[in-house]
């Protein structure tokens, strides 16, 4: 199942607005409205801390497997086929082929009945029904009518929405007896009132103003009825006419105005340029950027309007600016070349201008099929009619363009994504623009709504969330529930009656995609100089500048467009990466508050509060777990961390551009490579010496990846450069969301906190808050932990910033030139950022009462270890991660090393050679890696590999021993681990355990509908035997010829289709999924190749391997996650500023002794609760009717019995999972390793059973019921004791 698709069936109809409230019924209920939020308002404060993982105890989702029927009729997944057609559907609605869209409708109501009358819906109807009314064409109100007479036998109930769609098409015919009559037919079969059909979505003010002339009509009709029809829709045209425009039902704030823009500090003008990399995509970047550029005009801007304008640029912008340029050169004269500016904008124009007509041909095409003769113009053609042919021809060149050695290949790309992401370019782009088409609301509601703050109460947000949804209930006049929350509609600017807007399949994106890419190799031409070789006179050729083609990747072939080499050489001399789309750029204003998992972050574009890819089960239960308001408090925290308002620091800003522009390597910003490196002559021997040219071959190819790696990290330091520029004299707001495990992550890449040392060296808060004698203290303190001096007491690194004052001073105002003390420190764009926040406290001649905006960071002590030691009770790891209280941080790296070199030392007394080699060669930082990622899942081969680089990198040991030293040296660090962290490790150990067991297991109503097991009772039976003959007879007759595979599913060889996620919650209500299954391919014939995408009905089986080895580490993360955002929300009821690297918790330095507080007293909170055992019980209940597979060796059978090589069912013992997959993990049989998404996986049969006499004889199988382990006992450490140490955090 693909996530687009269970997108759309987790669809958003339960009546939550977007962003924009745009129907005018709220008019009618604001003073009701009004009054119940101002009520929460006055009588509510925000949850407190120790509520919120209580609030989320025993709310766990469980659904059916999704092997089993049941789970998608639960889930309310759209099949595959029918997604399609939606998409299509949709697609001829709004280009305005109807006739198509009703040939469509009646076709799949013929054929797909059952399932019509589970995903067709009210807003669904109403699009289509709009479709008729809408247009420039005369409205075909008499279809239009006759589908809304049907409209109830589909079990479709007409809305306020669907009426005014009805009188809207009377109402251009001058129809007004029509529309009377429906009004009336209205008032007397339905609740709905007049007042939500005029406030409708799908009516124009001008539309509204013409009621006024049915009341004209019929005002001298004396019928009471009609009468009181009349009065009302006088009433109503009158009240929405006469609307002031502040009008709102959440209370009013200041209205933002160019102070809130600049907080009354001085413009930075006149900023000097960065030297371009003459990357396209950092033009493109720029050009984005543009309307930021202008200071003064941005100040007298709207901040709303700006933010929106940003987020609506797109390729448009770029499509301008060519045909800007271009008709600015020929008012110049230049009308022989008008793109006289570089090559590769010239044969841009060249390639835009020779595609247009392509396109419009290929839509003529399309536009005259008839038949089914051609189903693949059938499908994408009403996709090339949503978007006028200038914008698809550059949507596609620039899309072919930013692929550019992506997925590995050099000079090119792989066919299946570059296919498939013009496909989304162009659904992303038609999304935008009917977004903005459809722009009906007053900013300043916006702005009140999301700007205020107060929707991060609880209480409000759920206060509102009932307001729309009783909105939604008048307008539908119905309460039947409806699918769940997803991306069905996609809220493209609408609200509970918005149109309907379903995401496309990849199918349809590949196809879409396919017929543009072929249209670019066609069109896209380079002349090149030539001479003809009868006359020799000079030509110029046209070269195609994209070619088709085949490439083997790790032994498959895959399709390939390749650049030719004289696109490769225009493009050496402007180098491409991947373009920035402005949505995803810093926010100026106040992100949208998240009120659901997908409605929240940015203002237009859409987001989702979690990153979900190739996990369709993840994305139903955070749907359904939204939906029961059961992530209220993690989407609050998300809230928060959005809610932090940053600046660029100008200081430092200044010095990276300085470095920037001088082209020298500083800091992280890579040497302005002006010319290749030589490369190394060719050896004698070159093609006599099979070594010899091995080594000069590898020599060349790694001075070319180095050139590669330089020139693509200054493109990223040009990017952050870039944005910083543009963002100078604004504020900026960073949109989170989370990742699966709920670990959460600003959404714009290029800058932000999360970012690298350069990234946040270029940061700081908004808000300046005096310093204070504490938060002096903690200044200096930060200064050294930045530098690198983090290992000692606080006293001595306050010492030690005050040691180093002139040292700092220097750096600040000598930064490039003097003795560049910061260059040296472990994070030095940080450093130096706290030297200008010590210098100018300093210089201010009062410390105390400097205002500060520099982020102060409290760092965790190996994070995941101290949760181990938390949930194990474990005394001496507590002590080992600062737990405990201390004089002294203590140092895990350090403790580990210390064990590692006793261990060592003990066996080179006994003689050990290897050990001899190691004394005193044990240093923190050989250990520090493989201890930090031991706690996150990190395999033997993995740590050896840590190992190795750190043993290389000494330099005093033997190469030739170093591969062996570290195997050696890795066994001992997992060894000290164990003695150091036992709890932890039985912890890890039951977590790996029950996550092995579960992925192996299977529902037991599988196993009986398969004839596996007996069933419970007859009755049981004959429902499924009828369940059976019910689906047999509405199945569809398989194509002629065709033959279906049956798998073998025996107790040795479970369907893999059946194994099973590892599934939990976390303490705030979070569901957790783990993603790990195999990829389930679909052929998709296209213009160019057949290509395969992810299948969207597969029911795809797990990675077992990974379900186990990566649960502790997934679950480790989870916890940490949810300390995080407790501790956000903590943070912002008390007032302060707040942000997150995940373990490293941000705020400012005359805050941190409050955060600091709030950090353990939620560590605690979290850490008082049963977590394990909560975990037991879930386990326990979410898999109570699983069963297992074992095997038994009879003590019958005689040992000599010759037996077959064929493997029994058995747990696997510990082993490297590179070396050992799940299948032979499980059942001692083999699949393949996953592969690209463009990558067919080769048919695999199940491994047939053994029914050799002897197996037989030898073993027994069964099954079993699904049991976990006890847990570990608990130890004696007392939670509690965090409250007093002085270095949990530091």
């Amino acid at each position: 199942m693909s996530l687009p698709l269970v997108r759309q069936a987790t669809s958003a109809n339960k009546g939550r607005w977007s962003w924009l409230p745009r129907s005018r019924s709220l008019l009618f209920n604001q003073d009701r409205s009004s009054r119940v939020l101002r009520a929460s308002y006055a009588t509510t404060t925000l949850a407190k801390p120790t509520d919120q993982t209580q609030e989320a105890a025993h709310k766990h989702i469980i659904l059916p497997n999704p092997s089993h029927p049941d789970f998608k009729t639960q889930a309310r997944v759209v099949p595959t086929g029918i997604a399609e057609q939606f998409a299509v559907l949709h697609a001829c609605i709004q280009s305005g082929a109807m006739d198509r869209a009703q040939r469509m409708l009646n076709e799949l109501y013929r054929n797909r009945s059952d399932e019509m009358r589970v995903f067709v819906d009210t807003q669904m109807y109403n699009t289509f029904l709009n479709g008729f009314v809408s247009g420039s064409s005369p409205p075909s109100t008499d279809d239009c009518l006759a589908w809304f007479d049907r409209m109830k036998s589909y079990g479709v109930t007409p809305d306020a929405n669907t009426y005014a769609i009805l009188v809207k098409g009377f109402l251009k015919n001058q129809s007004y007896r029509t529309v009377k009559i429906l009004l009336q037919d209205m008032r007397t079969n339905t609740p709905i009132p007049i007042k939500d059909v005029l406030g409708s979505n799908f009516l124009q003010p001008e539309q509204v103003a013409d009621f006024s002339k049915v009341v004209q009509e019929y005002q001298q009709n004396q019928q009471t009825d009609i009468q009181e029809l009349l009065s009302e829709l006088q009433q109503a045209t009158e009240t929405l006419a006469s609307r002031e425009p502040q009008s709102t039902p959440i209370p009013s704030t200041p209205a933002p105005s160019p102070s809130m823009l600049d907080s009354s500090r001085p413009l930075y003008k006149d900023v000097p340029s960065a030297n371009p990399t003459k990357a396209v995509g950092v033009k493109f970047l720029q050009e984005q950027l543009s309307a930021l550029g202008n200071t003064n005009e941005v100040m007298k801007m709207d901040p709303v309007d700006l933010q929106m304008e940003l987020e609506r640029q797109g390729y448009e912008v770029a499509l301008q600016r060519l045909v800007h340029e271009r008709e600015a050169h020929r008012e110049r004269g230049d009308t022989l070349n008008a793109m006289h500016l570089s090559p590769l904008k010239k044969v841009l124009w060249k390639w835009h201008r020779d595609m247009i007509p392509m396109i419009e041909k290929e839509i003529e095409a399309c536009t005259q099929i008839t038949d089914k003769r051609d189903p693949e113009r059938k499908m994408y053609g009403p996709f090339l009619s949503l978007l006028p042919p200038e914008k698809l021809s550059i949507i596609a060149i620039l899309e072919l363009l930013k692929l550019h050695n992506s997925s590995g290949i050099s000079d090119g790309m792989k066919t299946a994504r570059a296919v498939i992401e013009v496909g989304k370019a162009v659904e992303a782009e038609y999304n935008a623009t009917y977004m903005k088409r459809n722009k009906t609301v007053r900013q300043q509601e916006l702005r009140q709504l999301y700007s205020s703050g107060k929707l991060l109460n609880l209480t409000v947000r759920k206060a509102y969330q009932r307001q729309q949804e009783e909105l939604q209930r008048q307008q539908s006049g119905s309460t039947v529930p409806t699918i769940i929350t997803g991306d069905q509609t996609m809220d493209l600017g609408g609200g509970p009656g918005a149109a309907w807007h379903p995401v496309w399949p990849n199918t349809i994106r590949a196809k879409l995609g396919s017929v543009l890419t072929s249209m670019v190799i066609d069109a896209a031409k380079i002349p090149i100089p030539s001479h003809n070789p009868e006359t020799g006179e000079k030509i110029i050729e046209q070269i195609p500048a994209f070619f088709h083609t085949y490439q083997y990747v790790r032994g498959k072939r895959v399709g390939i467009i390749r650049f030719s080499d004289q696109l490769t050489n225009i493009v050496a001399r402007e180098p491409l990466r991947d373009t920035l789309h402005p949505r995803l750029m810093p926010m100026i204003v106040h992100p949208r508050a998240w009120l659901s998992y997908n409605d929240g972050g940015y203002l237009s574009a859409k987001s989702m509060c979690m990153r979900v890819k190739d996990s369709p089960e993840q994305l139903v239960y955070l749907a359904k777990a939204s939906e029961n308001n059961n992530i209220d408090h993690v989407l609050k925290g998300l809230d928060v961390l959005g809610s932090t308002k940053w600046r660029v620091n100008k200081q430092v800003f200044d010095v990276i551009l300085e470095a920037w522009n001088s082209g020298k390597a500083i800091a992280d910003i890579p040497p302005a490579l002006s010319e290749s490196q030589p490369l190394p002559p060719k050896p004698e021997n070159y093609d006599s010496d099979p070594k010899a040219k091995f080594l000069w071959v590898s020599r060349v190819k790694e001075i070319q990846t180095n050139e590669k790696n330089y020139h693509s990290l200054r493109c990223d330091v040009n990017y952050k450069v870039e944005t910083a520029r543009a963002f100078l004299n604004l504020p900026m707001y960073f949109p989170h969301n989370m990742d699966f495990r709920g670990r959460a992550y600003p959404i714009p890449p290029t800058l932000n906190h999360l970012g690298n040392d350069l990234c946040r060296g270029l940061l700081c808060f908004d808000e300046a808050k005096p310093l204070g004698e504490r938060g002096w203290r903690w200044l200096k303190i930060h200064m050294a932990n930045l530098y690198g001096y983090d290992k000692h007491s606080f006293s001595e690194r306050e010492q030690f910033t005050l040691d180093n004052l002139d040292n700092i001073i220097d750096s600040v105002k000598n930064p490039l030139t003097g003795r560049k003390w910061w260059l040296a420190a472990e994070d030095p764009w940080q450093c130096l950022a706290a030297c200008y926040e010590v210098a100018a406290a300093v210089e201010s001649g009062d410390p105390l009462t400097y205002g500060s905006r520099l982020p102060v960071h409290q760092d965790g002590t190996c994070n995941g270890l101290q949760h181990y030691a938390a949930l194990g009770g474990d005394l001496a790891g507590a002590q080992a991660v600062n737990l405990a209280p201390g004089d002294r941080p203590a140092d895990v790296y350090t403790g580990v090393a210390d064990l590692v070199n006793k261990l060592v030392e003990q066996e080179a007394a006994k003689g050990d050679e290897l050990a001899k080699l190691l004394v005193g060669k044990i240093s923190r930082k050989v250990v520090k890696q493989t201890v930090m990622t031991n706690v996150y899942g990190v395999t033997f081969i993995g740590a050896k590999a840590q190992i190795e680089s750190r043993l290389k990198e000494r330099g005093d040991l033997p190469p030739e021993k170093i591969y062996i030293l570290s195997g050696y040296l890795a066994k001992k660090v997992f060894a000290s681990l164990g003695e150091m962290f036992n709890g932890a490790r039985q912890i890890q150990d039951w977590l790996t355990d029950s996550a092995r067991r579960i992925a192996r297991s299977i529902p037991k109503e599988t196993l009986q509908e398969s004839g596996m097991i007996p069933f419970d009772s007859p009755d049981d039976e004959a429902a499924h035997a009828q369940r059976l003959a019910n689906a047999n007879a509405n199945a569809r007759k398989p194509t002629r010829g065709a033959k279906k595979k049956v798998k073998v599913f025996t107790v040795r060889n479970p369907s893999a289709n059946q194994m099973t996620s590892v599934i939990w919650t976390t303490p705030l209500g979070l569901p957790i999924v783990q993603p790990y299954r195999r990829h389930g391919k679909k052929q998709v014939t296209t213009l160019l190749q057949t290509v395969f995408i992810e299948d969207p009905d597969a029911s795809r089986p797990v990675n077992a391997m990974k379900q186990s080895t990566a649960f502790p580490p997934n679950f480790i993360h989870s916890l940490d996650a949810t300390h995080m955002l407790m501790s956000a929300s903590a943070c912002y009821e008390q007032g302060l500023t707040f942000a997150s690297v995940h373990d490293s918790y941000w705020t400012h330095a005359c805050d941190v002794d409050a955060m600091n507080k709030v950090i353990r007293d939620q560590f605690i909170e979290l850490h008082s609760q049963p977590i394990m055992s909560n975990l037991f019980d879930e386990f326990q209940e979410r898999y109570k009717n699983y069963k297992l597979p074992v095997t038994h060796e009879r003590d019958d059978v005689p040992a000599k019995t010759p037996v077959k090589k064929t493997k029994p069912a058995r747990e696997p013992e510990e082993q490297d999972p590179s070396q050992l997959s799940a299948q032979e993990a499980m059942f001692g049989s083999s699949l393949l390793d996953d592969v690209d998404e463009d990558l067919a996986d080769d048919d695999v049969d199940e491994e047939a059973e053994d029914t050799s006499p002897s197996s037989q004889r030898r073993y027994t199988y069964g099954w079993e019921d699904l049991t976990f382990a006890p847990l570990p006992a608990k130890g004696e450490f007392d939670i509690n004791q965090v409250k007093e140490s002085d270095y949990f955090f530091h």
